[in-house]
């Protein structure tokens, strides 16, 4: 009996071993093929340190490498460098770069390299987008080919998050192929002018159409890239998205409309949906200011004609929109209305959506009290893009809303590219409808809402926004810090400089057969050990 009790035991336990190595066959990536992947806009261009737009940004992530990335769990991981140390005072960052990290050009990551790329974003000349960032960065020095110091003026508490994650993270680049090519060179994909160090290289772009990526052979991650190919197509109508999807024909939709994921699941069951915290804000921003001259990016600026009356901005943003209805008819109930500016799966946010109730009596009176009413009826232009569709359901509610209050908001549809000049270069418009990029912490906003952005999207100038926003990222401490952050917040609310919706769920979408993504929202898109079980 014993002996047969054995046997069996014995049987059981070899079936058992046998069933885990054929799972862990199963599960051994393979190599080669090409991913499908869709955009559902045009990429803006591919200077990288400049460009704006999330599609730009996931490109950037796989041909580009930096110092660090950062996991779903928040912990960061070394990326073209190995280690690095803190000094005790938080003002140095010393950095330690693997040994066998190459540029698509054959020349090394080194610390030059490093160097150059930090310096270049910092020059106000360059005019990037992530310059508000490096603030507190007093110097680079190189301290020998393998080793490079960062030196901050002042602690800053998100170094780290902002080298690994804010937009692109620290894309390094090439200094050969950076001087030898010029910025339009770079933004329109010249063949050996976008150089990164990243897993996959840039060897084609028809604007408007698809980029191809080819695996880098010399990748410093031993193995890694497992595709030969990414493939990227623009498909702008998301209903001939899914239908691509549904055909196999698309691997991987980098971002879903969220009210389109009912359908897929439906006619789908085994694509891979792949969400998470509500960390992108959805917002109907206002412009606060115009420039004097008429000239983008003026220095004197003038209040804008409507919304550069804070009664004005109350009455519309703050008391004259009901978030519950927004989210209930475009989100189907599956978003939170936020008031606050960092939406609540972000670091430090705070919830402070009881400053603006949905009233429509003390909107009315606000407007009376600026000088409209039924002699003097308010109008403005409400713009979105047709990037999702949510963005028109949500113009639509909000203009419904405004009728209410005797106020016209008229509809103006642009496609993406259009919509990122006329916000970004400071373009005319009165208030958008949009859900910006995500953010990690309340920190990586700022290059969007201070005074002294050049991305800017309220156009603000109060100088009190940058002084909260830098006292809060030079505190270490992270219960102190909470405590700024909340005066940030209640401040951006009250004044109404940053008029937030709701939080905006962020979807991606994977066939069954595409393996070992892992999903981390728009901070990190990353296809280098990706590979298809097919």
């Amino acid at each position: 009996m014993d002996l047969r009790r054995t046997l069996s035991g014995l049987i059981v336990l070899a079936s058992i071993v046998l069933l885990l190595s054929d799972q862990s066959l199963a599960q051994t990536p393979k190599r080669g093929g090409t991913l499908r992947v869709s955009y559902g806009n045009e990429i803006a261009n591919l200077d990288f340190h400049t460009a704006p737009g999330y599609e730009m940004m996931w490109v950037a992530m796989n041909v580009g490498c930096g110092l660090v990335n950062i996991t779903p769990d928040g912990k960061f991981v070394g990326d073209a460098a190995e280690s690095w140390q803190i000094s005790p005072d938080a003002l140095l960052y010393t950095f330690k770069l693997r040994k066998n990290v190459l540029f698509h050009d054959g020349t090394p990551v080194d610390a030059a390299a490093v160097k150059f790329s930090i310096d270049r974003l910092m020059d106000p000349a360059t005019k990037s987008g992530m310059r508000t960032f490096y603030e507190p960065v007093h110097s680079v020095e190189v301290l020998d080919p393998l080793t490079v110091q960062i030196r901050l003026k002042q602690p800053y508490a998100f170094m780290l998050h902002m080298l690994a994650a804010y937009r692109t993270g620290l894309v390094l680049y090439s200094p050969t192929a950076t001087q030898k090519y010029t910025v339009q060179d770079r933004q329109q994909g010249k063949p050996g002018a976008v150089i990164g160090c990243g897993p996959f290289r840039l060897v084609e772009w028809n604007k408007g159409s698809q980029l191809v990526m080819d695996r880098f052979d010399k990748y410093f991650m031993p193995g890694l890239p497992y595709l030969d190919r990414v493939i990227i197509r623009v498909i702008k109508d998301p209903v001939t998205e899914m239908a691509a999807f549904k055909a196999g024909e698309i691997d991987f939709i980098a971002s879903f409309s969220p009210e389109h994921v009912d359908t897929l699941r439906a006619h789908n069951p085994r694509a891979q949906i792949m969400t998470g915290k509500e960390t992108t804000p959805m917002l109907a921003a206002m412009k606060v200011t115009v420039p004097k001259d008429g000239k983008p990016m003026s220095k004197e600026r003038a209040p804008h004609p409507i919304f550069g009356d804070l009664r004005v901005r109350k009455a519309i943003g703050c008391y004259g929109i009901d978030r519950q209805e927004i989210v209930k008819i475009a989100f189907k109930g599956q978003a939170t209305p936020w008031v606050g500016m960092n939406p609540p799966g972000t670091l430090d946010t705070v919830d402070v959506n009881h400053m603006c109730p949905y009233d429509q009596a003390r909107a009315k009176a606000l407007l009376a009290e600026a000088g409209y009413g039924p002699q003097k009826p308010l109008t403005f232009e409400l713009m979105t893009n047709t990037e999702k569709s949510v963005f028109s359901v949500i113009t639509t509610v909000i203009k419904e809303q405004m009728a209410r209050i005797g106020v016209t908001a008229n509809i103006r549809l642009v496609d993406k590219v259009t919509w990122m000049n006329t916000t970004l270069q400071d373009g005319p418009w009165d208030m958008y409808v949009e859900d910006l990029l995500s953010l990690i912490t309340l920190d990586s906003n700022a290059y969007l809402s201070n005074s002294t952005s050049s991305w800017s999207h309220p156009r603000h100038n109060d100088p009190k926004v940058d002084e909260l926003y830098a006292r809060y990222a030079r505190e270490l401490d992270a219960t102190k810090r909470k405590a700024i952050a909340k005066e940030l917040v209640e401040f951006m609310a009250d004044k109404m400089y940053w008029n937030n919706i709701s939080g905006s769920p962020f979807y991606m979408v994977a066939q069954p057969w595409m393996k070992g993504y892992t999903y981390n929202a728009e901070f990190e898109v990353h296809y280098d050990r990706v590979w298809l079980d097919k």
